[in-house]
């Protein structure tokens, strides 16, 4: 009997690089339950720089998501908020 695949994968080296972000940033960030929400709002006001998805609601790890295009703002204004809100940064993944 032959095995199914999954999807459109050839290999599990092809599936796994696909999974990969090519064209997105991600940072994973632990914070206060209660600014997740201030820090999404505060978002809003920079027009397309980034998203913020919760990962863990009650551990509080959220995910920021940026283009590669904006890294340079997207940090900084990471850095800002951390000034402000005293999260910190858990893991920060690239699509190189």
């Amino acid at each position: 009997m032959r095995k199914r695949r999954i999807g459109k994968a050839k290999s599990r080296a092809y599936a796994e690089a696909a999974i990969r972000p090519a064209r997105s940033r991600r940072v994973y960030l632990r914070m206060n339950p209660a600014d997740m929400a201030y820090l999404k709002f505060i978002l809003e006001g920079y027009d397309n720089l980034a998203y913020l998805s919760t990962v863990d609601r009650y551990s509080a790890v959220a995910q920021f998501v940026y283009t590669k295009g904006q890294e340079r703002e997207a940090l900084t204004f990471l850095e800002d908020m951390r000034k402000e809100l005293g999260f910190t940064i858990i893991k920060s993944c690239t699509g190189d």
